[in-house]
């Protein structure tokens, strides 16, 4: 086995075993059992959160490797066909109307969001088949036009919303991890299997088509259906997550690039570590949005914003570098 693979794997476990014990509040093993507040901090706080972070953070970190893939487009992310938008302004919206009833034992503004995701994937591929191309540059077009038009929606919810909803509105924006619970987990859990179980399925679709339509052709594949296929599948799962969790930015950048740094030609092992350091990088940041400043807990999606803008900056140079 690789030693890339068992140095980051033992790393990784280590550090999301540890963390959980680590906070405001110092845990030992023996304080986990028995009816006490370090338990109930330690299985009911810290265990959901921790492994909340870690799906979405893989959830996302490997749509944007894909997305990065189709679109060939190394700057593109989980949130590039404005899947997002159309999640938070439904969200958003939900906020707005005081939304109480649950579905499946989650929050009802959960599934507005799934509403708010679907609507944009139909959306675009009816824009797609309104002018009869499904290329890439179509996509991303409407993609972009409707993120530019969920996004005027949000701001006009924000404006017409009292103080207390404007606060929660902006709240959920900003990406928090906060209200993790086990219902959360329980309902993501399986998109999050069947995603990483079809991505490796569809690996080597996937890299034949990143190596250009009229090749992936050449080879016997439809790229229009397979594209679609892919698009709806990952832009949905993307809507789920963000519903959850809020547009949580700059990790499914990141991450992608990463793991191609370490594992430049094995796109396995790529996939792989995308979903492991994608998920151990949300889990650090929310770790260190809890415990910078205490007893404030600062939104996870202020700390990924810090991190990656820079990260996203760098990208683009290095890109406009080459192509001089």
């Amino acid at each position: 086995m690789n030693k890339k693979y068992i140095l980051i794997s033992f790393f990784g476990l280590i550090v999301l075993l540890c963390l959980p014990f680590i906070g405001q509040v110092k845990l030992d093993i023996q304080s986990l059992f028995g009816d006490n507040t370090g338990s109930f901090i330690f299985w009911q706080l810290r265990v959901p959160v921790t492994l909340l972070a870690f799906i979405v953070g893989s959830t996302l970190s490997l749509a944007g490797l894909i997305f990065q893939n189709i679109f060939k487009n190394s700057l593109a992310t989980p949130y590039t066909l404005g899947v997002s938008s159309g999640a938070a302004a439904a969200t958003v919206l939900a906020i707005k109307m005081n939304i109480s009833l649950s579905f499946l034992g989650l929050n009802g503004i959960y599934v507005y969001g799934f509403v708010g995701a679907l609507l944009t994937i139909f959306l675009i591929i009816g824009i797609a088949k309104f002018v009869r191309s499904f290329s890439i540059y179509t996509l991303l077009m409407s993609g972009i036009a409707l993120n530019f038009f969920f996004s005027s929606c949000i701001l006009l919810v924000q404006y017409l919303a009292d103080y207390a909803q404007t606060a929660s509105v902006l709240r959920w924006l900003m990406g928090s991890l906060s209200v993790a619970g086990y219902s959360e987990i329980l309902f993501l859990l399986p998109l999050y299997l069947f995603f990483i179980a079809a991505t490796f399925l569809l690996r080597n679709d996937l890299i034949l088509l990143s190596a250009g339509d009229s090749f992936a052709h050449s080879k016997g594949m439809n790229v229009k259906k397979f594209r679609i296929f892919v698009l709806i599948i990952v832009s949905f799962i993307v809507g789920v997550t963000v519903t959850i969790a809020g547009p949580i930015g700059f990790v499914g950048l990141i991450v992608p690039h990463i793991s191609r740094l370490i594992f430049k030609d094995d796109f396995k092992a790529v996939i792989y570590f995308t979903i492991f350091i994608g998920g151990l990088l949300l889990v650090l940041t929310n770790f260190a949005a809890r415990n910078l400043m205490p007893p404030v807990e600062i939104p996870v999606g202020i700390i990924t914003s810090f991190i990656g803008a820079p990260f996203f900056l760098f990208i683009l140079i290095s890109k406009l570098k080459k192509q001089e």
